[in-house]
């Protein structure tokens, strides 16, 4: 994503004020992008000034956005990343960007599932970019868990967009997950597994999206061409 040692990163919708204060707390070089009037941060690492941003602010800021856009929510990951390392003495905000929303999660799921699949998203991603000596935080490995359990429930299997979350999740941080817990991977697989076979109501397009987690779990968290070929032609067919 352009020159080492930066990263560029789309901040959507948001007021000239909350710009400035994102901008500020990334130190970065803004630029406009060449579609739909989006601002492109372009993000120096480890180059910004820990005394001069509000960072329980600029947390909700990132927390609230990303419950309501989940194109946000992918980059969100990566901006929480960069904030923590060009502020590392103030590293307690990893837990807040990360686990805000995570102890009202029923509560978030009854009242948006938009926001509760934005939610979902952004705490996989936070899981998939911050490290602690080169591995992920040992801290969020149960949260993320609780998340996909949560999405591996029979009334969460009868809706697409949770299985379909459940499954881009698995593909994305499924193998370092298992890793650290393999228990509760097992667990995981075993739902889904009765999910697939025993659950009445499931869409055609969650049972094909559940066999081929299935498949790609037992094939060390690979794809062969085959199976790429077999379920993607299907899921554009």
């Amino acid at each position: 994503m352009g020159e080492t040692g930066k990263e560029e990163y789309k901040i959507q919708s948001f007021d000239s004020e909350t710009q400035k204060l994102l901008k500020t707390a990334l130190k970065g070089t803004p630029k406009q992008a060449g579609h739909k009037g989006y601002w492109v941060l372009t993000v120096f690492l480890l180059s910004a000034d820990p005394s001069n941003v509000d960072l329980e602010k600029v947390a909700n800021i990132i927390v609230d956005q990303s419950l309501k856009d989940c194109v946000f929510s992918k980059e969100a990951g990566r901006i929480c990343y960069t904030i923590i390392q060009v502020r590392a003495p103030r590293v307690r905000t990893a837990k807040h960007l990360s686990c805000q929303e995570y102890k009202d999660r029923e509560e978030l799921r009854t009242r948006s599932l938009q926001a509760w699949i934005c939610y979902v998203t952004f705490i996989c991603n936070i899981f998939d970019y911050l490290r602690v000596n080169n591995m992920p935080m040992m801290a969020l490995v149960n949260p993320v868990y609780d998340c996909l359990f949560r999405l591996a429930q029979p009334d969460s299997l009868r809706k697409e967009e949770e299985v379909d979350c459940l499954v881009l999740q698995l593909h994305r941080i499924g193998e370092q997950l298992e890793k650290m817990n393999s228990q509760r991977m097992d667990e995981l697989f075993s739902l889904l597994r009765d999910g697939f076979l025993l659950q009445e109501g499931l869409s055609s397009l969650s049972q094909l999206l559940l066999l081929e987690i299935i498949e790609f779990r037992a094939a060390d968290w690979k794809m062969t061409d085959a199976a790429q070929k077999y379920y993607y032609s299907e899921v554009t067919d």
